[in-house]
């Protein structure tokens, strides 16, 4: 039973890590920007302006932000490790069990 739960919990964190990652823009490399865009309507002319600003914000990217070990639990890397590890080692039990 322990064996099944340990594989469904790691299937289930990487669709849930995956979800959060294609959320995030499905970035490759993972960003620490964000992209806003604001238009300003020019109320004599008419004419509207389009200004864009990029905003520090957090990006659950592939790879951790910098290269500190503290960040890289922040990732979708760590995520797709730590359950694919869930998964070996359900399988791995599950296989000595039977």
């Amino acid at each position: 039973m322990l064996n099944r739960l340990l594989i469904i919990l790691g299937i289930v964190g990487i669709l849930v890590g995956g979800y959060a990652w294609h959320q995030d823009g499905h970035q490759v490399f993972s960003k620490d920007r964000e992209e806003i865009v604001k238009e300003v309507k020019d109320e004599l002319f008419g004419t509207i302006t389009r200004t864009t600003e990029y905003v520090p914000a957090f990006k659950f990217g592939l790879l951790p932000l910098n290269s500190t070990v503290a960040d890289f639990p922040r990732c979708y890397a760590f995520v797709l490790g730590v359950c694919g590890t869930l998964i070996i080692l359900g399988v791995v039990r599950m296989r000595k069990s039977s």
